[in-house]
Order: C-alpha cells, then sequence, then structure tokens
C-alpha cells in the first residue's frame, strides 16, 4: 500500500511539474497591438466599435495602403483614428478623393495640417487636469446632448464655413466642412472609441450618429498604425491598360490555339532518332551533295545492303552477283530477284565509269532501301 501511495505522489508532483514549466515557457503571451488599432482587443484598441459597425451594416473593410489608392467613385467612407506620419502629399490626395463626393471622418486629439480642410485647433485656454475633466457635451442633433472625459487641451477653430458637431464649455471638439462633392469630419476625442473608453460618460452615444450613413463601404485606416500591405506591380498602370492588355494575350492565346500551336512536351518519333532521320546523317549526307560526292554515297548504300545480307542470307560482303542472284531466287520471287540483280549490275557500271549523276543517286537510292526494307524483313 504505501508502494502505491509513493508512486501516486510521484505521479502528482510530474503533472505539477510539468504545468508549471508549461505554463512558464509554452504559454504564449498575448499580442501586442498599436493604440487605436480596429482590430485590437486590448484597451487602447477600437475592436469593440469596428465589430459592432461591421454587425450593423456590410461593407466595413481595413484600409493597408497609401491613401492615393482608394477606390474611385463616390459614397464612401473612410475613418482615420490618431493617423501616425502623415505627409502634406497624404492629405492632398485624401482631399482630392474627398471633392469627388466621398466623407472623411478624422479623429486627432492634436491635429494639423487639416487647414486646408478650414479646420484648424487652437488653445483651450486650460492645461492641466482642468482641461480633463468630465464636461458636458453639446450636440448638433436637437434635443441629445450628454457629459465626456475630453482629454485634448485644444479647441477647434471657429470658421465660417466648419459645422459644429460637438462643444463644450471650452470651445468646439468636433466639426464638419464641405469639400468638393464630399465632407470631412474632425474629432478632438479619440479615446472615446476606445475599448476602454467607449462605453463611459455618454462617449458612445455622442459619436454613434455621425458614423451613420449611407455609404457603399466604409475603409477603416491602418495604414498609418503601421499595418501596411503594398500595391501590386501592377498598380502603377492605368486599370485600362490592364484590362486591355489582359484582353490581348487573351486573343493571342486563342490565335495560337487556332493555329493549332503545340502547348507542352514534345515527343519526336523514334524513326527521328534512328539511322534515317538521324539530324547528323542528314548534315552528312548535304555534305556530299555539296561536295558532289554522289559516288562515293551510292557505295555506302551498297555496302549496307550488302551488310543487310550478310546477317539474315549468311553471303559475304563481297559476295558475286552470281551468288546473291542464286539467294534471291531462292528467297523472293523472279521479278523481285530480277530487279535486284539489275540494281547491282547498274551500281557497277557507274563504279567502273567512275561517276554518278544526283538523278541516278535519288533513283538507285530508292531502290536500295526497297531492297534493304525487303532483306530486314525476312
Amino acid at each position: 500500500m504505501g508502494t502505491v501511495a509513493k508512486y501516486r505522489l510521484a505521479l502528482a508532483a510530474a503533472v505539477l511539474l510539468l504545468s508549471v514549466l508549461g505554463w512558464l515557457f509554452i504559454n504564449p503571451a498575448a499580442p501586442s497591438y498599436p493604440p487605436y488599432v480596429s482590430f485590437s482587443p486590448q484597451p487602447t484598441g477600437l475592436k469593440a466599435v469596428a465589430t459592432l459597425l461591421g454587425e450593423k451594416r456590410s461593407g466595413v473593410k481595413e484600409w493597408r495602403q497609401p491613401w492615393r489608392f482608394l477606390p474611385s467613385g463616390s459614397g464612401q467612407l473612410l475613418i482615420v483614428v490618431e493617423p501616425l506620419q502623415v505627409t502634406d502629399i497624404e492629405r492632398e490626395d485624401i482631399l482630392r478623393w474627398v471633392e469627388s463626393g466621398n466623407d472623411l471622418v478624422v479623429f486627432e486629439k492634436n491635429p494639423t495640417g487639416w487647414e486646408e480642410a478650414d479646420l484648424s485647433a487652437v488653445s483651450a485656454g486650460e492645461a492641466g487636469d482642468e482641461a480633463k475633466k468630465e464636461r458636458p457635451i453639446y450636440t448638433s442633433i436637437p434635443g441629445q446632448s450628454g457629459t465626456g472625459l475630453v482629454h485634448a487641451h485644444k479647441r477647434l477653430d471657429d470658421t465660417p464655413g466648419m459645422e459644429k458637431l460637438l462643444s463644450d464649455d471650452l470651445g468646439i471638439i468636433a466639426g464638419r466642412t464641405q469639400v468638393g462633392a464630399g465632407t470631412v469630419t474632425l474629432f478632438l476625442v479619440p479615446e472615446w472609441l476606445t475599448n476602454e473608453q467607449v462605453m463611459n460618460h455618454s462617449h458612445f452615444e455622442l459619436i454613434w450618429p455621425y458614423l451613420q450613413g449611407d455609404w457603399s463601404v466604409i475603409w477603416l485606416d491602418e495604414y498609418h498604425h503601421g499595418y501596411r500591405q503594398q500595391p501590386g506591380m501592377l498598380a502603377v498602370y492605368p486599370g485600362w491598360l490592364v484590362a486591355a492588355l489582359a484582353q490581348l494575350g487573351l486573343v493571342l492565346l486563342f490565335w495560337l490555339w487556332r493555329k493549332g500551336k503545340r502547348f507542352g512536351p514534345v515527343y519526336t518519333l523514334r524513326e527521328w532518332t534512328v539511322r534515317r532521320g538521324d539530324e547528323t546523317l542528314l548534315a552528312v549526307a548535304s555534305w556530299y551533295e555539296r561536295r558532289r560526292l554522289t559516288l562515293d554515297a551510292l557505295k555506302i548504300r551498297e555496302a549496307y545492303l550488302r551488310q543487310v545480307m550478310q546477317e539474315r542470307w549468311g553471303l559475304h560482303t563481297r559476295a558475286s552477283s552470281a551468288e546473291i542472284a542464286a539467294a534471291a531466287r531462292a528467297r523472293w520471287s523472279e521479278a523481285e530477284a530480277a530487279a535486284l540483280i539489275s540494281l547491282l549490275d547498274r551500281i557497277e557500271r557507274a563504279k567502273a565509269e567512275g561517276r554518278c549523276s544526283l538523278k541516278q543517286l535519288v533513283a538507285e537510292s530508292r531502290m536500295l532501301d526497297d531492297m534493304t526494307e525487303r532483306v530486314e524483313k525476312e
């Protein structure tokens, strides 16, 4: 009984040690995200608001490319929360996009560079904790107000072309201006959208009405939070050119298919890799023709026929015409034997004369091919 108890105690200790080691070395740490990231579940993230937007409507997407690549057209919304390192050129790009009939909503505590859109921030007149305390918030929606914790030390300048959306006793904390056919809205309270603050005070009730609209798509900017997707190689070309080249490529493929071009490996027939189809022998034959060595070529053809006769009939390569005739008559018909003897006699006369025309070489070569094939079949 004592042995069983010791065994159980040792097993429990081993399991406990394994659990502790696993917790220390294997337990993965939670991923860390920068502040104001739409998919971050951390207190400074915006996952709660982004999830609610996705549930209430379709077409809520992240944007991870430079603003100049935003889709053309109208009826779109881009939400930017505390962007990092926005250049003047990027602001010019986004304002041109807004002018074509799109909307831009920016949440930024200390905004700079939006003066071209008639949105600029000035000092609120208070500093320290007094500027960050909970205040009553007034809205542009009749009958709606609330309270909020405003951390910004600045307020928007009351320009003639700006529509006041949210304000407190220190000034305007949200405003909207018309830019071309679209609008630019600036909020000085980005912390109201965070998971930690969105349900505190009246933050959600004050912000949510201004995120409602008849937009075809809502883009959540993540490019200026460090999450970037570089555009493809074709992005530098206009869309019409890419479409035209794609159609031209399809037409070219169809034309090649119609012409019967081969796609894939070419399987060479065996007869083109052996004696009669070998490219080296064809090149040698061409050389014989250019050098007018027709008689030598005829002798080589005859020598090959005699070699085949030696292999099939047992005749010596220097057998006389009478010996070849006797062997042929024993195996072939009289007409076939006579044709073979006549061929050999013509070759002997050509050798005796010491010349052979190209026309004669072609004719005799065809006869030699037929005779060689006839002997090889035996």
